[in-house]
C-alpha cells in the first residue's frame, strides 16, 4: 500500500473508531480495525453476516467497511434479548423492555449513518439461518453469539454451508471462551488459518 493511501486508511480508521467505540460493547479498536479491513478490502462477495449484534459496536465496524467498499450489506443476526445463561447480559438487561435493546442498536445504526447498510434480523442463529437463501452466499461471517461450544458448533454448522469460495469466518472470544476455541481446531481442513488480532480468529474457506 502507498504510504498516502496507508495514511488515508489510518485516518478512516480513526474515523470509526470514534465512532463504533462509544457504543457499549465489548471489541476493541483493533479487532474492529480487522473486521473493518475484511469486510471492505478482501471479502470476496459483499454480503456480511454477523452471528450477535447487542448494540452495535461491531456491526459499525463492518457496515463502514461495506459502505466504504461501496456495495453489500450487512445482515445482523440477534434476538435483541441477550444470552440467558450469561450472567453480564442478565445484569445488563435486567431493567430493559422486550424492543429496548433492538431499539438502541437501531438508533446506533441511524446515528452512525449506516441504516442503509445494514438488515436487521429478529431470530436466533439458527431460525435465521432456515430462512437464509440458499442461493446467496456470504464473503464474510462473524460468529459472537451464544459462546458455548454446542452453540458455536451448531452457528459453524449452520451457516458454514453458505460460503462463498474463498470466503472468510471469524470467531470472537478465541482464546477466553471454551467454546469457539475448542471449535476452531475441529474446523474442515478447507479451512485455513489467516490470521489472529486480539481476540479475533479468521479463517478463510479454500478458493476452488
Amino acid at each position: 500500500m502507498e504510504p498516502e493511501h496507508h495514511e488515508a486508511l489510518n485516518d478512516r480508521l480513526r474515523e470509526v473508531a470514534a465512532v463504533a467505540q462509544s457504543v457499549h460493547g465489548f471489541i476493541n479498536e483493533h479487532a474492529g480495525a480487522l473486521l473493518y479491513q475484511m469486510a471492505r478490502f478482501i471479502a470476496p462477495v459483499p454480503t456480511v453476516v454477523e452471528l450477535g449484534s447487542w448494540r452495535g459496536r461491531s456491526t459499525i465496524w463492518l457496515a463502514a467497511g461495506i459502505m466504504d467498499r461501496g456495495e453489500g450489506q450487512v445482515h445482523a443476526v440477534d434476538t435483541w434479548q441477550g444470552t440467558p445463561h450469561e450472567p453480564e447480559h442478565r445484569k445488563l438487561l435486567a431493567d430493559y423492555g422486550p424492543d429496548e435493546l433492538f431499539n438502541e442498536f437501531w438508533g446506533n445504526m441511524t446515528t452512525a449513518g449506516l441504516a442503509d447498510r445494514v438488515e436487521p434480523i429478529r431470530a436466533s442463529t439458527k431460525e435465521a439461518a432456515r430462512g437464509w437463501p440458499g442461493d446467496r452466499r456470504i464473503g464474510l461471517l462473524f460468529i459472537d453469539a451464544d459462546h458455548n461450544y454446542e452453540a458455536v458448533r451448531q452457528d459453524f454448522e449452520f451457516w458454514s454451508p453458505f460460503m462463498a469460495p474463498g470466503g472468510y469466518i471469524v470467531f470472537d472470544d478465541v482464546p477466553d471462551w471454551h467454546g469457539p476455541t475448542r471449535l476452531i481446531t475441529e474446523l474442515p481442513k478447507w479451512y485455513r488459518f489467516l490470521k489472529a488480532q486480539h481476540n479475533l480468529i479468521a479463517f478463510q474457506k479454500a478458493p476452488g
